[in-house]
């Protein structure tokens, strides 16, 4: 076993990558039987990109679509379509081998920063380590499961192959020099293509320039003193700006941007400062994971987790010279790739989502390896039981999350329990439960979403041309109660079932019926049936 803690060679880094490949689809692989979800992926996999002809190629890297501007990732989902059609296995496939290629290209990423620092001893397991942290973590699972979030995946494969061809081009070797860095660039520009949010990366290359590679001296007053370290990343500063650029213009094209001039001050202090703890509050406790988040309640947990992680690092950083750097480091890279969708000039909607954590997250997954790599070195068997129970609660947990996004009912449903006033989960649960031919339930959640958002003037298009339809009358709200009430006390959900009856009553209060099947939900709910 000696031997497997020493410096890798080519062909066992290329053997590792595999494996965590190998391992990630696996932990993955249940996605594939699931089906697509009715907010975005009927946009993203719309007839105007379902071709891969001259006109369809030139709409996709010609125009703006549903707020973005992502002609690659819209190139992926058409190649796709192709291939499969609109069965859902073949698209849930490629974003699954394309998280387990990024699995790969971390862990070989990983060994390449470890090189210049330190001993490289324990280096393979910790890379390893690294990479299934990344990789298996749920809050992985939503760019994964969602078809729409293509671009997260592709992006994130494109980023970090930047960043490895990056340092290799610093390395002796085929790819050092002009090759490396010419080849970074074009790799550089396939991420953007692929999703903007690649944008921040020529900050993480001179994040890096500072630590680990100390290319830069920590004190900014003396940057000056490399002007090459500067002139190199030139290329890659004017890539991101035309990218931010045209993503701003597309944000805008759909009313997705949030200006100084739309929030208070302190609204968007508070935008700011939960979008900077929130993730790694979430990365700490990954359970009850929203759709989208919009409301203080669902995110409440994870903000002050994520305050009190922050603040214990920094205080960390500040007591400790030796961690300093990494803790730091670590911090800056989070905020760099978050700056887009943080309060700054605001992208998107949304309060937060835990997608943005794809690459957001990395810089914590590094930190996990070389947390493993220096324990190993003091209580090696111990190093290796814990990251393995970490590692597979963690598998497992993703596996329960994948159960969620099985379909759009699941999924709704779900985000009902997580966010009872979320705005878009009610019309999205009634969609679905329309396709399924759930009438009488998609009414009652479609009201009761008008109760909350009444000035919602699509959702009540939809009732009402559902109701036009099936002539529902207010004794039919009764039976539609009734029968959601059943089904609750068939499984033993006595509260949910006496709720349903309940409202049942109010409909028909002269129904005998309705009045003995809420006592007998009623008994069970204390425990007397």
């Amino acid at each position: 076993m000696g031997s497997f803690f020493k410096a890798a060679s080519k062909s066992q880094r290329l053997a590792l990558a595999l494996c965590v490949a190998a391992a990630t689809t696996l932990v993955f692989w249940g996605a594939v039987h699931n089906g697509f979800i009715n907010y975005d992926d009927p946009v993203f996999l719309g007839p105007p990109f379902r071709g891969l002809g001259a006109g369809s190629l030139r709409r996709m890297f010609a125009s703006f679509y549903d707020c973005n501007y992502a002609p690659l990732s819209m190139l992926s989902l058409s190649v796709d379509f192709a291939l499969w059609g609109l069965d859902p296995f073949g698209y849930h496939l490629s974003n699954i081998l394309l998280h387990a290629a990024n699995a790969a290209l971390f862990c070989l990423l990983w060994l390449e920063i470890s090189e210049p620092t330190a001993a490289r001893d324990g280096a393979q397991p910790a890379a390893v380590a690294a990479a299934l942290f990344f990789a298996w973590h749920p809050l992985r699972v939503q760019s994964v499961a969602w078809v729409a979030e293509r671009r997260d995946v592709l992006c994130g494969f494109f980023f970090l192959l930047t960043l490895w061809l990056w340092l290799r081009s610093l390395r002796p070797g085929w790819w050092h020099g002009a090759r490396g860095k010419t080849a970074a660039l074009g790799a550089f520009l396939l991420a953007l293509l692929a999703k903007s949010a690649a944008a921040p990366l020529p900050l993480v290359l001179i994040l890096l320039d500072i630590w680990p590679l100390r290319r830069l001296p920590a004190a900014p007053r003396r940057w000056g003193a490399a002007p090459s370290v500067w002139k190199e990343k030139l290329p890659f500063l004017a890539l991101a700006a035309a990218f931010a650029g045209l993503a701003i213009a597309a944000q805008s094209k759909g009313g997705a941007i949030m200006g100084w001039a739309e929030s208070r001050p302190w609204d968007r202090a508070y935008q700011i400062g939960a979008g900077l703890v929130f993730y790694l509050g979430k990365l700490l406790w990954p359970a009850e994971l929203g759709f989208y988040g919009w409301q203080w309640p669902p995110i409440r947990a994870a903000v002050w987790a994520g305050t009190v992680a922050t603040t214990a690092l920094l205080i960390l950083a500040a007591w400790s010279r030796r961690l300093r750097a990494p803790l730091l480091a670590a911090l800056a890279y989070q905020t760099l790739l978050l700056a887009p969708v943080l309060g700054f000039v605001k992208i998107g909607h949304e309060l937060v989502a835990v997608r943005y954590s794809y690459l957001s997250g990395l810089a914590w997954a590094a930190l996990f390896g070389a947390g493993v790599r220096e324990f190993a070195r003091r209580r090696r068997g111990v190093a290796v039981a814990i990251s393995c129970l970490l590692l597979g609660a963690l598998a497992a947990a993703t596996r329960a999350e994948l159960l969620y996004w099985r379909d759009s009912a699941s999924l709704w449903r779900r985000e009902l329990r997580i966010d009872p006033l979320s705005w878009m989960a009610r019309p999205n649960l009634a969609e679905a439960l329309i396709a399924k031919g759930r009438l009488g339930e998609a009414i009652l959640y479609l009201e009761e979403h008008l109760r909350l958002y009444p000035q919602d003037a699509p959702a009540r298009q939809v009732l009402e041309d559902i109701i036009k339809r099936t002539g529902t009358t207010i004794r039919d709200h009764a039976r539609f109660h009734e029968q959601i009430g059943l089904e609750f006390a068939s499984r033993g959900e006595f509260a949910k079932a006496a709720w349903h009856f309940e409202r049942g009553i109010k409909y028909e209060p002269s129904s005998t019926r309705l009045h003995a099947e809420l006592a007998q939900a009623q008994l069970g709910q204390h425990g007397t049936l």
